[in-house]
């Protein structure tokens, strides 16, 4: 996993040699990479194509000569990857004269496969992944016991500790899938059944007993999202006793039964409702910046006021399309931000980055707001 102190020394690289920037999307699960040429690898050739043109027709002979190794070397590299590698997605930075290469392994598909040559890395998708897999805590229930998971990136880990057993009050180690053990077993009555023959005043203080203990341990953990996974009255149960500080963290709910299961089908089973959240939450904030400058109050919209807030190291939070053109505002962005049309978004994100602003890209398919106000706007700390 790709931690945000690599995203940083990225986004903030001091300009020079030619940097190919490659992302591939990898996902095994895409139908266009199940043939015998994969999707990701037909877009890698032809996006090494097309900048080994661009650098023929532009470039200095040093730069040309160099790439034309490094292309071949680049796509090597990921073809001869394993498939566990190259998990869902794979980016990689390569400097043309042997200096930065990096490569991480991610576990979010990225929006698109790309390849950009360019005196720095190229950021966006990155920081796109970083933002859509921010760090959220899973708290799954039943009657019997409460579990503990994290996933950021796509990834699941479980701290130690990880599960609550009503019975005993105490926390202990998960101790393995549904069918691993006689007392999972009992995982095979439903929660409601379950739920309905133990309500009685014991059960009742345990449970009590059982979410302040999970309170204390959130907090200890840190964990600013949460996401609920129980049956719908213990849900409800959970809600009621959880202080009021971690209640505010619960982003969404879900009552399927993945108590028992393992991590990655923990991950998969809540992928999408992860995503629904987080597009529920960037559309708001899309709407919160319209209505705050249209109020007269701390937000910008559109390349002229965006750019500059951003140079101005005002910006909080960033919201940008990444597929939006800009070539028609390019004149009147701020010239610390501006340049080629392609990269104004690009360079929008570094300096975010650069100066401790949250990012987040959005469709204006997905975002009707964004795409009115051109594109890009802001939340700004003043």
């Amino acid at each position: 996993m790709f931690t945000r102190e690599a995203l940083h020394s990225l986004a903030t690289a001091e300009p020079g040699p030619l940097v190919v920037s490659v992302y591939a999307r990898t996902d095994p699960r895409d139908p266009a990479n199940t043939s015998a040429s994969p999707a990701w690898h037909v877009a890698l050739r032809d996006g090494l194509s097309a900048l080994g043109n661009r650098l023929d027709a532009n470039g200095d002979r040093d730069t040309r000569l160099g790439f034309r190794g490094l292309r071949n070397r680049i796509e090597e590299e990921l073809v001869e990857m394993q498939p566990a590698e190259r998990a869902r997605s794979v980016a990689m930075f390569v400097e043309i004269d042997g200096g930065r290469s990096e490569r991480y392994s991610l576990q979010l598909p990225v929006r698109a496969d790309a390849v950009v040559g360019d005196a720095r890395p190229f950021v966006s998708p990155l920081v796109d992944i970083a933002d859509r897999g921010a760090s959220t805590g899973v708290i799954l229930a039943s009657s019997e016991i409460v579990r503990l998971l994290k996933i950021e990136q796509g990834e699941v880990a479980e701290p130690a500790d990880s599960t609550f057993e009503l019975t005993i009050g105490d926390w202990r180690p998960f101790g393995g899938s549904a069918g691993g053990s006689p007392g999972r077993g009992r995982q095979t009555i439903s929660h409601r059944e379950r739920f309905e023959a133990r309500v009685d005043a014991q059960r009742h203080h345990m449970f009590e007993d059982a979410v302040r203990q999970t309170a204390r341990r959130l907090h200890d953990l840190g964990w600013e999202r949460v996401v609920l996974v129980c049956e719908r009255e213990i849900a409800s149960r959970f809600r009621q006793t959880l202080p009021a500080e971690l209640a505010d963290r619960v982003i969404a709910e879900t009552d399927v039964n993945l108590v028992g299961e393992e991590p990655p089908v923990i991950a998969d089973a809540l992928e999408p409702l992860l995503h629904g959240s987080w597009l529920a939450r960037t559309t708001a904030l899309v709407d919160s910046a319209c209505e705050r400058s249209r109020a007269g109050g701390a937000a910008a919209l559109g390349p002229e006021e965006t750019s500059g807030a951003l140079a101005e190291g005002r910006v909080e939070h960033l919201l940008l399309d990444p597929q939006h053109d800009f070539s028609g505002a390019a004149e009147s962005v701020h010239p610390e931000i501006g340049g080629q049309a392609e990269m104004i978004g690009e360079r929008s994100v570094e300096a975010a980055v650069a100066t401790g602003a949250r990012v987040t890209s959005v469709s204006g398919d997905d975002s009707p707001a964004l795409r009115e106000a051109g594109g890009i706007a802001a939340l700004l700390r003043y």
